[in-house]
């Protein structure tokens, strides 16, 4: 009876034991298993596209250019003076084609005939008289020689019945240059220059040595 206590304790000794052996093989073996576990995979951080930037537009500059005067309205009448006063002029263009008369109202006068191109006028005499100028759709300035003497001038657009009128009969040659306050300028030469004769610009018509003469609007285009 003795004998079979102590077997019964002894076993109940080792089954303790096992017990024993089996929870700390456990608790051992646990953070093994955590340790060696895969970590799971991290995200990898969101890839941002490069920012694209648009292509910068150039503007071109605008070529420069000088600039050139408007041509004048054709046909066109320029009436004006010369710098000192010494002459009325009237000019006339008409397509490329240009007369021009000049006179002091007394003795001294000139017909003249060119070119107008470009805005360019070159005109001269049969007795020498030059005139080189620029006109616009507005004026015309420039130079011209009368009687050896160079002067300088300026004029402007006109309209009727200011304007440019010559006359011519057997005896006699008229000019007459009507401005714009109404008033006129004007030579008659009969071979001995003088003033010419009042001109009624509406009829165009004038009486000279008691005898009535008709008066040519002058538009550019004539040649003497």
């Amino acid at each position: 009876m003795g004998h079979r206590s102590a077997l019964v304790t002894l076993a109940a000794t080792s089954v303790g034991l096992v017990g024993l052996l089996v929870v700390n093989s456990t608790q051992t073996d646990a953070p093994a298993a955590i340790q060696t576990g895969t970590a799971p995979p991290t995200s990898a951080p969101p890839t941002t596209a490069p920012a694209t930037t648009a292509p910068t537009q150039v503007t071109p500059v605008p070529k420069q250019t000088t600039a050139t005067p408007p041509a004048a309205a054709i046909p066109a009448v320029y009436i004006g003076r010369t710098a000192g006063r010494e002459a009325t002029l009237a000019i006339a263009v008409n397509g490329a084609k240009a007369v021009a008369y000049i006179c002091d109202g007394r003795r001294v006068e000139a017909w003249l005939t060119g070119t107008f191109t470009s805005g360019q006028l070159v005109l001269r005499s049969r007795t020498g008289e030059r005139l080189t100028g620029l006109a616009t759709a507005k004026d015309a300035s420039g130079e011209l020689t009368l009687r050896g003497r160079s002067l300088r001038f300026t004029a402007i657009v006109t309209g009727p019945p200011a304007g440019l009128y010559r006359a011519k009969n057997t005896t006699s040659t008229i000019g007459w240059i009507v401005l714009p306050d109404g008033s006129q300028v004007g030579i008659d030469n009969d071979g001995t220059p003088a003033a010419a004769p009042p001109l009624d610009p509406a009829t165009r018509s004038a009486t000279v040595n008691g005898v009535a003469v008709s008066a040519q609007s002058i538009d550019g285009d004539e040649t003497f």
